[in-house]
């Protein structure tokens, strides 16, 4: 009876194009999400009076840079034992995949957006508050990816939302991934509605990962232990739950800065248009901040001029 209650089993595998190169479905859905993640963060931008050519630039530093320590630093953080073998034998490394790190990758994209401040003199709030209110679509896509390969094990369950047969083993299992596609969707909803309210830049910065860090927390006590494909632990604690202490103190640091602090603006010399004598990314035709549409009556009133 329980059984009929829960997930059925199921796998997606890879499409086979030539030899043994492949067309992964997590790649694919991972593909699908930074496009939308993409195009949503410069639709905020048009919305909110930012060039979305800035956006789609932070987003070339922060996605690259933050994908490139997804994979590089995934290893050495959930399976130091390997790690230290791949370094021993160098060719190990072309022949393992070594994983992907979601805080891991936060961490790189956190790096590449100071990166991206010091080389062309934006806000980190105002691109972070355009990069947070995206994140739960294109993080929608990603996990959904993560649930069709399963890739996160969880503890044995007869939760209604556990799935069953995991892995055939015959036993149902939560899905954690599945849980993140969840809190994605939730997201997605808080964003859109909340973003129709006048709020302050910086306010999405310091929401997601309020919203996101105490999930992630929680979420992990029901993750599996190595043995069955699950997370290595430090001291009791996954590197997830290390992670997410982080992004909470980070998420409300921001939150009292934006509370505290001055109104942030688009560039880092307090102004909404770019520094004199710098490259305005805007002179091949593209608008300004300032004439970027609007939402609302006002915009609507232009647009009829």
């Amino acid at each position: 009876m329980f059984n009929l209650l829960l997930i059925p089993w199921f796998q997606l595998h890879g499409w086979p194009i030539v030899g043994k190169l492949e067309i992964q479905p997590f790649g694919i859905l991972v593909a699908l999400g930074i496009l939308l993640g993409t195009r949503v963060a410069e639709w905020r931008a048009q919305r909110t009076g930012v060039d979305p050519r800035l956006i789609a630039d932070f987003l070339v530093y922060t996605i690259g840079i933050g994908l490139a320590c997804a994979y590089v630093l995934n290893k050495p953080v959930y399976d130091w034992d390997e790690f230290v073998e791949m370094v021993k034998q160098p060719k190990l490394f072309t022949e393992r995949y070594m994983g992907l790190s979601s805080f891991m990758g936060f961490l790189g994209g956190v790096g590449a957006a100071f990166l991206f401040r010091h080389k062309k003199g934006v806000s980190i709030t105002v691109m972070g508050d355009l990069f947070c209110f995206a994140f739960p679509f294109a993080w929608f896509f990603g996990r959904m990816g993560c649930f069709v390969v399963h890739d996160h094990p969880g503890l044995v369950s007869h939760f209604f939302l556990a799935v069953d047969n995991y892995n055939e083993q015959g036993l149902p299992r939560h899905d954690l991934g599945f849980y993140e596609v969840l809190w994605s969707a939730a997201a997605v909803g808080a964003n859109l509605a909340l973003g129709r309210l006048a709020l302050p830049r910086g306010f999405f910065m310091a929401f997601i990962p309020i919203f996101y860090a105490p999930t992630r927390f929680f979420l992990d006590y029901l993750r599996e232990v190595p043995i069955h494909g699950g997370d290595v632990r430090y001291f009791g604690f996954t590197p997830g739950q290390y992670g997410a202490l982080v992004m909470l103190i980070a998420g409300l640091v921001v939150a009292y800065r934006i509370k505290a602090g001055p109104a942030a603006t688009i560039y880092v010399n307090g102004s909404d248009t770019p520094p004199a004598g710098t490259q305005d990314t805007t002179s091949a035709g593209g608008t300004t901040p300032s004439q970027a549409p609007q939402s609302g009556k006002q915009g609507k009133k232009k647009r009829k001029k």
